[in-house]
């Protein structure tokens, strides 16, 4: 019996969007002030990344999605899989036995794939070629100590730990702020990039305020009680503490929308606009820019922050700070704050990677067709290569997998 070659359906039809994609190509990185970041900034792909492009990009792209994303990210998995094995299986003719199986299998992938996004701390997109002159910084981020992150899976994410995650995203600080405590703070803090710096995130009154630069401990109870008490905190951070006061996504957008100005009157010092968890990476274009126009009348500073917590090995934003040259003598880190308190809302560049968002057009069940797009869109063309490799390699073992079992002699 002679077999008609079987016309690659899939590999096309990948190979025809990826194509189509970089055709479309978008930047991969932007500021969402809106001013240019310099041609010499890119993200750079480590040995192992490149070569598992399309595994690395995917968690990448499913990383950066917000809470309602991801929820569409399930969901459209769910579904897309379900029209697929349906259309196939009505062409082919399968069993409902064979079918189960090969859902439970398509569920236990999906599972892994989760589970290792989040649990392997992984080779990172890491972004380089800055301008000599500026310190890449984070400005919010925590260790084992914060009561989200004790007794979970990610215990052990303490100082060192985090030092590590941020110096293979490209970090040159970090400010460690975890709830309401300081004790996660180390002792002899490094002499070499990526410095600690020191900070704390207080739960105040409907809010979460990160204090950068505080090193004592602090009673977060005199806070939340009130109103009031969230104001005398932005009023005394800097003579009680010694601290700059930030607004943390995404508590001020869900409690204190229309308190902004009430808050910057009371001496709120900066607010993020970039918040890298998914709860709060919800915040749209259009919002986003309205507290942009509002840091600029009100004298604050804004930037972008990870929010680690020590789960998965993706970031998504970075923020540029003109340090100028020191003596080592001199500390890195009130240099950095020495910035903040100076520039306003330019005392930062903030860079941030293009993704999914949540008000893009795509519908919450093509939310993994939209995640991918928007992946293929902004990679590298050295990544799109690996893409296709995989794509047609992957192809061509199937093949020869299937001849195999032809020629295969019965018995």
């Amino acid at each position: 019996m002679i077999r008609r070659p079987t016309v690659p359906v899939v590999p096309l039809a990948l190979t025809a969007g990826l194509l189509l994609a970089r055709v479309l190509a978008v930047p991969a990185l932007g500021n969402p002030l809106g001013t240019p970041i310099g041609p010499s900034i890119r993200l750079e792909a480590p040995p192992l990344y490149m070569a598992l492009a399309p595994l690395f990009t995917t968690w990448d792209a499913v990383s950066m999605l917000p809470m309602s994303r991801l929820r569409g990210f399930l969901l459209g998995c769910l579904l897309l899989y379900a029209v697929w094995r349906a259309v196939r299986g009505r062409l082919r003719g399968t069993s409902w036995r064979r079918e189960s199986a090969t859902a439970m299998l398509a569920l236990s992938v999906l599972v892994a794939f989760i589970i290792g996004g989040l649990l392997w701390h992984r080779p990172m997109l890491a972004l380089r070629g800055v301008p000599s002159g500026n310190a890449v910084v984070d400005f919010h981020s925590h260790t084992s100590v914060s009561h989200d992150v004790r007794g979970t899976l990610m215990r052990g994410f303490d100082a060192a730990a985090n030092r590590r995650w941020h110096r293979r995203a490209g970090f040159d600080a970090v400010f460690l702020t975890d709830h309401n405590t300081v004790v996660g703070q180390p002792r002899t803090p490094p002499v070499a990039p990526p410095w600690l710096c020191p900070g704390i995130e207080i739960s105040a009154w409907r809010a979460h305020i990160v204090l950068l630069g505080d090193r004592a401990a602090v009673d977060h109870s005199r806070y939340n009680g009130s109103l009031d008490e969230l104001l005398a905190l932005l009023q005394t951070s800097d003579a009680a503490y010694g601290a700059l006061s930030v607004a943390s996504l995404p508590e001020y957008e869900r409690n204190h929308r229309d308190r902004l100005e009430a808050l910057a009157a009371a001496g709120l010092d900066g607010i993020e606009i970039v918040n890298a968890s998914p709860r709060a990476n919800e915040i749209t274009a259009a919002r986003r820019d309205s507290i942009i126009a509002l840091a600029r009348r009100n004298g604050l500073f804004v930037i972008g922050v990870s929010d680690s917590h020590g789960w998965g090995a993706t970031n998504m934003v970075w923020n540029l700070v003109p340090v100028p040259a020191a003596p080592a003598t001199v500390d890195p880190c009130r240099a950095i704050l020495t910035r903040l308190r100076t520039g306003g809302v330019d005392a930062v560049t903030i860079v941030e990677r293009h993704r999914l968002r949540a008000e893009s057009g795509w519908p919450g069940w093509l939310t993994p067709i939209g995640a991918l797009w928007e992946a293929w869109r902004s990679m590298s063309p050295a990544l799109a290569s690996s893409w296709l490799l995989w794509i047609w390699g992957a192809w061509a073992a199937r093949r020869a997998s299937i001849r195999a079992s032809l020629t295969r002699p019965t018995r």
